[in-house]
């Protein structure tokens, strides 16, 4: 990856924030940006998402340990929770962690609560810390794609090797095992459920398609965002919508993350264990058969791992359970503009409108059969629920 493209997507993930920066009310949506911004490189999703996870469990961790101090303490615990979990585990961001993290402190004010405060905070993040550091996610996997139709191979340009094979066997945060929800499976191939689904990606995916109108493309290039990019920024703005206090804005950014980051784990889960072929190996291989295109080429990049489930689609689903249960209901203002440079800016009014999209915009892209999008959606809808239920509100503070 070349650095110009590095900074692009660093400075897009900066950019979705934007929308929302008003709603930087607190300490925990202050920490949000901070934490979406510093796990933007490297430029992967499920990385980031575990990374939002620890930083945001860590707060609410420090912030409930914290109820008996004042305000002012809570606030140390939380920026230094934040700040314990994101120098280590992120890199090149030092100078902007120090900053937000003096920016926070300057406004607490010096005393017993505000040094109770900040080893409250340190001693989270060191837990946190510790327990990321022993749940897998560094695990060396060798992978060999299995032969035969249907099966996942690399894929044209590049043909790069499986990206993360690890990664279902990463230790979950809230689920106690990656497989708790079960998929269907993708399709039969000589089933008219998977000929839908070829004749759908075969027209409306192709780079060159006739029937994909300029919107659909606009948003299946939006939608190569990091998925809890936009995520996070619909939270911020629902949560100054609703005028949420601290302590519970905790609650929602951990459950949202963590939702987000278990849900990565389920779908990479199935996706290595099923190894569904992507559109584009389908329809040239199928094309020796006399109903493919040998030649076709999808509009986006395909992703290096197996189809089935779709990510982006099971931490959709995942985030729009948690914010839709969270909140009590879908509505929410939002727009999140990706990448920067050239300005596809996506409106929405609704977190199921955001989801939906999501489901559309991976077939728009020609990177996944429908069905990937609809059970992964699914699949994370299941995740959110599970995981918002296993956060309980938080205790009302002393003072």
């Amino acid at each position: 990856m070349t650095a110009t493209r590095t900074r692009i997507l660093a400075s897009a993930a900066l950019a979705a924030g934007l929308s929302a920066r008003l709603a930087a009310a607190d300490v925990v949506t202050d920490w949000n940006q901070v934490a979406v911004q510093s796990s933007a490189i490297p430029p992967n999703a499920l990385l980031q998402a575990r990374v939002l996870a620890a930083t945001h469990v860590a707060i609410n961790e420090a912030l409930q340990a914290g109820s008996s101090l004042d305000s002012g303490g809570r606030d140390a615990a939380a920026a230094a929770a934040a700040y314990g979990v994101l120098t280590r585990l992120t890199s090149g961001q030092s100078d902007a962690l120090d900053s937000a993290l003096k920016k926070n402190l300057d406004a607490v004010p010096a005393g017993a609560a505000k040094t109770d405060g900040l080893a409250l905070g340190a001693q989270t993040a060191e837990k946190i810390v510790a327990r990321c550091r022993a749940d897998g996610a560094d695990a060396k996997v060798t992978f060999t794609p299995t032969p035969g139709a249907g099966r996942w191979q690399p894929t044209p340009p590049g043909n790069t090797p499986a990206l993360l094979p690890q990664w279902g066997s990463v230790k979950p945060f809230v689920l106690d095992t990656a497989t708790r929800f079960q998929l269907k499976g993708p399709p039969s191939q000589d089933g008219a459920a998977f000929v839908r689904d070829l004749e759908e990606v075969k027209a409306v995916g192709a780079r060159l398609s006739a029937t994909r109108t300029s919107d659909q493309t606009a948003a299946a290039i939006f939608w190569t965002v990091q998925t809890p990019v936009p995520w996070n920024a619909a939270a911020r703005a629902a949560a100054v919508a609703h005028g949420n206090t601290r302590e519970e804005n905790a609650r929602l950014f951990a459950a949202l993350n963590v939702a987000c980051s278990d849900a990565h784990i389920a779908a990479f889960e199935a996706k290595y264990r099923i190894q569904h072929w992507r559109p584009v190996t389908a329809i040239r291989e199928l094309a020796k058969q006399g109903s493919g295109d040998a030649s076709w080429e999808p509009l986006l990049g395909t992703p290096p791992h197996p189809e089935y489930p779709s990510t982006h689609a099971t931490c959709s689903g995942a985030a729009e359970a948690v914010l839709k249960g969270f909140f009590g209901r879908d509505e929410v203002t939002v727009s999140v503009t990706y990448p920067p440079i050239f300005g596809v800016t996506r409106s929405y009014t609704s977190f199921s409108q955001m989801a939906r999209e999501v489901d559309d915009a991976r077939v728009w892209g020609g990177i996944h059969f429908r069905t990937a999008d609809v059970d992964g959606h699914d699949l994370g809808r299941r995740v959110g629920e599970y995981v918002l239920a296993h956060f309980p509100a938080p205790r009302r503070a002393s003072n």
